[in-house]
């Protein structure tokens, strides 16, 4: 794989004193390109894999999780993957008090996603939202895919109880058509007695991330880990709708009761589509289980459910005509 390019991507700061403490704690957004940079042979561009999954600070077994899915499916792969974990040389040597340090004391996985998507042959777009505590590491969203990614675009989310940067990035598809794919992950908590739940933060957060997304009619696939603590009753979701996403094509709810896997089992992990063109002809979108029967105390490594779209596409010649 080539080197990153300096710098790799857009990043839009916010001026805010407190997200730019957090700012000085992580390392620099990477972006690599695999060596093998065309499509899969034969592939017409009518098809593709989505999968969204927040890996828990790189504990999921993603190499293991992508291995099963390509024994199913002939297709290209894009993945939306919330709290990446990334160690390098960017990220500074000495901790500060800027830095998630509920994790701090435990031991740190081997999966860095940068070793991932060399392992898995796949282009890489990484942003680090927050460190590992005192560890030289840091997490943030990611987008890989065996598709060449173009413009590729992130923004600081207003700051409540955590630094969050949401990633997007475009795909051309053979026929020239573009779809934008995004990772975005909302805060869990607020930041004070008066927002306990986050869920005004959300509200926020969520604005922001519809606001970033809204530049063009291109259809968009939202991979987010949402936190919606209260579901859709959140304002969080309701922005999203009001904005035209919708959960498939045409909107369904899910036909699983949680993402989260450990207790409280909540709905937290969303994929979501904005498609005002009507390219998309459908998106099926299901919850990946390790064990038949949901059981274990992970999925793949990690606390969350990741979630595998189908993505099928309107003929270009058809789309056309209408």
């Amino acid at each position: 794989m080539n080197a990153p390019s300096s710098p790799p991507f857009d990043l839009t700061l916010r001026a805010d004193q407190r997200l730019a403490g957090w700012r000085s704690a992580v390392g620099a957004p990477l972006a690599i390109d695999a060596s093998d940079t065309s499509p899969a042979a034969g592939w017409s561009g009518d098809a593709l894999l989505v999968l969204a999954w927040n890996v828990w600070i790189g504990r999921g077994r993603l190499d293991q999780l992508v291995a099963r899915i390509r024994e199913t499916y002939d297709l290209p792969i894009v993945i939306l993957a919330q709290e990446a974990f990334r160690s390098d040389e960017t990220v500074p040597r000495e901790a500060t008090a800027y830095a998630a340090n509920d994790f701090s004391q435990r031991a740190f996985p081997e999966l860095d996603i940068t070793a991932v998507a060399r392992d898995l042959g796949l282009h890489l777009r990484f942003v680090p939202s927050m460190r590992n505590g005192v560890h030289r590491s840091d997490r943030g969203n990611a987008i890989l895919s065996s598709l060449p990614l173009e413009q590729t675009f992130a923004w600081e989310l207003p700051f409540s109880y955590q630094r969050r940067v949401a990633i997007a990035t475009t795909l051309r598809l053979p026929d020239g058509r573009a779809i934008r794919v995004c990772s975005a992950h909302l805060d869990p908590r607020g930041g004070s007695a008066r927002d306990l739940l986050g869920v005004l933060g959300r509200g926020v957060q969520a604005e922001e991330v519809l606001k970033q997304l809204d530049r063009d009619r291109t259809p968009v696939i939202l991979g987010a880990d949402l936190n919606l603590a209260r579901g859709r009753r959140e304002r969080a979701y309701r922005v999203f709708m009001d904005g035209g996403f919708r959960h498939g094509v045409p909107e369904r709810p899910p036909a699983w009761p949680h993402t989260y896997h450990r207790l409280p089992r909540l709905l937290l992990d969303w994929m979501l589509v904005r498609d005002p063109d009507a390219m998309i002809a459908a998106l099926e979108i299901e919850r990946v289980d390790e064990e038949p029967q949901d059981r274990g105390p992970y999925v793949f490594g990690s606390d969350h459910h990741p979630l595998l779209a189908r993505l099928s596409l309107v003929p270009a010649a058809a789309a056309e005509a209408r």
